[in-house]
């Protein structure tokens, strides 16, 4: 059929026109008198004394015959079909159930109440940080003015102070 195609000849040219309708009309031709009835008389005689258009019927006769021993691609649906679809519907009943759910709007929310959080704390935080610290009272021992060369007075416990006030009463 190569040969056919690089031929520059009318003639061949209409004969390969002609021979493409016929095996499109006539797909179930399985010998070469079949598929050359559906030509005019002008192509079958040149499908005789041509040999490249002669041969290009046989080459599209042999490829048929390859074609039919394929086994037909059937409509029927492959085995895996129905549990494709089994888990597709069961996925979106999971879906519609999941949906009904009280925890359904959590995922939705989440980004907002993560950033509702952060600036909660972020509040907090500051206003922690920056609440004044109260001083704590002073004894006047404490706010007793200090001297460069006199040395402090040793601190005084709760037990010195009880000491001191068993020897008043005695």
């Amino acid at each position: 059929m190569l040969d056919l195609l690089k031929k520059k000849s009318p003639e061949c040219r209409e004969f390969q026109e002609a021979l493409e309708s016929a095996s499109s009309e006539a797909f179930l031709a399985s010998t070469r008198e079949v598929l050359l009835a559906g030509l005019n008389a002008a192509s079958r005689t040149h499908a005789d004394s041509c040999a490249a258009c002669s041969a290009a019927v046989d080459e599209l006769l042999a490829a048929r015959a390859l074609l039919r021993a394929l086994p037909a691609h059937s409509n029927a649906p492959a085995p895996w079909f129905a549990s494709r679809v089994m888990a597709a519907i069961a996925a979106r009943e999971a879906d519609v159930r999941r949906a009904g759910s009280p925890w359904a709007a959590v995922p939705r929310f989440a980004s907002r109440l993560a950033l509702a959080t952060a600036a909660t704390l972020l509040v907090v935080s500051t206003w922690v940080y920056q609440r004044p610290v109260v001083p704590a009272k002073q004894t006047i021992a404490d706010a007793a003015p200090e001297y460069l060369f006199e040395s402090s007075p040793p601190p005084v416990s709760q037990d010195d102070i009880l000491v001191s006030l068993a020897e008043r009463t005695q």
